[in-house]
């Protein structure tokens, strides 16, 4: 079995291996076998049975699901640190989703048995994986809510000010997250097609509460996004 450590902490704050305590974060860390993936690679898709688990320990993918009218819905954002496959681990059902490496990554490549054995002998990772699964579901939860009673102005604001804080690190300007969403992107999870989300990018960049580049977004202001978002600091 290849052994491996991530350097000096490099996990994104709130994935699993920032939340687990340190002895059983090394012990994830030996779990599995260690394999390097090229950008485009599809992880894990949407129907089918494996069940294996994949911790990222360097990467960035997104989550995808097919919509009835063959579109594809975002569902989400993995990082490093993150882990991807645990329900297909835990319940054995096909995978819910598809998920795509945005660029090369590298990867442990975890057996449904010895992912399972892991959270039974470590109560404290079982609980910290529990967590995880029920801040996603919460997310997906507020995705449906915003559809519902949000214009898509607020809804924009709303997932910009949520991706901000779980990916966001502090820059001379602001918050910069640079997951490489496009605009495409960003609508599927705004719930929008690429003309409004492009509209409403720039006006919020003409207000300077955004600035955008390539692959990246810049928070400006990000009390200003917040109230556009109908979400005040507490």
């Amino acid at each position: 079995m290849t052994q491996t450590a991530l350097p000096a902490r490099t996990e994104a704050r709130g994935t699993l291996l920032d939340v687990v305590p340190a002895t059983q974060r090394a012990e994830l860390l030996r779990l599995g076998t260690l394999r390097h993936y090229e950008a485009g690679s599809v992880l894990l898709r949407e129907g089918e049975r494996s069940t294996h688990v994949l911790l990222f320990l360097s990467a960035v993918a997104k989550v995808t699901a097919s919509l009835e009218n063959g579109r594809m819905a975002l569902l989400g954002i993995r990082v490093t640190g993150d882990i991807v496959g645990e329900m297909a681990a835990i319940d054995g059902g096909p995978r819910s989703a598809t998920v795509t490496l945005c660029g090369a990554g590298v990867l442990r490549v975890i057996g449904r048995g010895e992912f399972v054995e892991f959270l039974r002998s470590c109560p404290d990772a079982h609980i910290a994986v529990s967590g995880m699964i029920s801040r996603r579901l919460r997310w997906a939860n507020r995705r449906r809510v915003d559809f519902n009673g949000y214009s898509s102005r607020i809804r924009l604001a709303r997932v910009l000010v949520e991706l901000a804080e779980a990916y966001g690190h502090s820059a001379l300007d602001g918050i910069t997250f640079d997951v490489g969403l496009t605009q495409e992107e960003l609508g599927a999870f705004v719930g929008a097609d690429t003309d409004t989300i492009g509209k409403e990018v720039r006006k919020l960049r003409s207000q300077e509460v955004i600035r955008t580049g390539y692959g990246s977004i810049m928070i400006c202001d990000l009390t200003a996004l917040k109230n556009i978002a109908r979400m005040p600091d507490q």
